[in-house]
């Protein structure tokens, strides 16, 4: 899936794991969490390739604005592995004491791309260092499956919206939840 869906999906996650278990999930943290593989895997062969353009080190005839290197590619595994998160989620939760929910956006991530990457592109190596095993998915960018997932997030956020998950504001069930709970005590 691609970063802007991957951030949407997490952000809705967060919201409902914030509202239903009682967990208080940093909207912020969880999403960058939940981009982070592709961030890791991507970013640094674009801030490369920008500033190789910038610096004047590239010829512009190639047609394209960034150069295609390969930096972070050897980043993908590691970021999309389902052993480097777990080994990454427990020590970041030991030292902390407590669970750290916002990585779980990463869990996510993860998980959305196993069935979303096919052979052709980024099939997803979840159990890499361990395997090199993959799952020839159904490839994100295919025409109908990308309207699919957006017009899936169009029905996650207006029940989110429905709910009053979506503003800063406690939303009228909350808020006689709690009065209810002020006049029984």
């Amino acid at each position: 899936m691609e970063i802007v869906a991957h951030g949407l999906w997490t952000a809705a996650a967060a919201i409902t794991a914030t509202k239903t278990a009682k967990v208080r999930v940093p909207l912020g943290w969880a999403v960058w969490w939940g981009v982070f593989p592709d961030v890791a895997a991507f970013g640094p062969p674009v801030v490369l390739g920008l500033w190789m353009r910038i610096a004047g080190t590239l010829p512009a005839a190639d047609g394209h604005l960034l150069p295609h290197v390969h930096f972070g590619v050897p980043l993908y595994p590691a970021a999309h592995s389902l052993v480097v998160f777990a080994v990454a989620f427990l020590a970041a939760s030991i030292v902390a004491r407590r669970p750290l929910y916002p990585l779980l956006g990463w869990l996510l991530h993860i998980l959305i791309d196993i069935p979303t990457h096919s052979y052709s592109y980024y099939a997803t190596r979840f159990l890499w260092p361990l395997s090199d095993f993959r799952i020839d998915g159904i490839a994100w960018w295919t025409r109908w499956f990308w309207v699919a997932t957006y017009a899936a997030l169009a029905v996650a956020y207006y029940a989110l919206w429905k709910k009053g998950w979506l503003s800063r504001e406690r939303a009228p069930a909350e808020i006689a939840e709690t009065s209810a709970a002020t006049r029984e005590s």
